[in-house]
């Protein structure tokens, strides 16, 4: 088994950080769960991940209650999703799977080890407020008629966003 990798399956999304900002891309997940945060704690020790007095010491954050930590997404991250999902589907409580990799650095910054995602797959896309409004226009009806076959309508399932 190589242990520069980690691959979490099923893991849920607490904030995806797409656009590189000035602080970078990220995935943020929710590592509250006992078997996902020793892995994360394992990998990062293993791997002797962070730098100075801080290498190898998983960073986790606790934000309401729930221990979360972020993946770093670099420029060759692939993505894909299951279903017709993407990456634009990711969001607070999408659920993905993940395969993040340990690298040694030395650059203008220093140097170190580093973690970051190289493949995620998009298993469940984020709710939206648009999910709620969809529903509030439909009312309880949870069909719509299509205005070309009136005997074949079309079910909230069917709807691609």
């Amino acid at each position: 088994m190589d242990k520069s990798k980690i691959t979490l399956r099923n893991a849920e999304v607490v904030f995806a950080n797409l656009v590189d900002d000035g602080f970078g891309k990220s995935i943020t997940i929710n590592a509250t769960d006992k078997a996902v945060k020793d892995a994360i704690t394992k990998w990062v020790k293993d791997n002797n991940i962070g730098k100075g007095d801080k290498a190898g010491k998983a960073n986790f954050k606790e934000y309401e209650g729930k221990e979360q930590y972020s993946f770093k997404i670099n420029d060759y991250t692939r993505f894909a999703g299951l279903n017709g999902l993407s990456e634009k589907d990711l969001g607070f409580g999408a659920k993905v799977s993940l395969i993040a990799n340990a690298f040694i650095y030395d650059n203008k910054f220093g140097q170190g080890v580093g973690g970051s995602l190289s493949a995620v797959v998009t298993e469940k896309r984020a709710s939206t407020s648009a999910d709620g409004d969809l529903e509030e226009l439909m009312g309880n009806n949870t069909t719509v008629p299509n205005a070309d076959i009136e005997d074949d309508p079309i079910t909230l399932g069917d709807i691609p966003f």
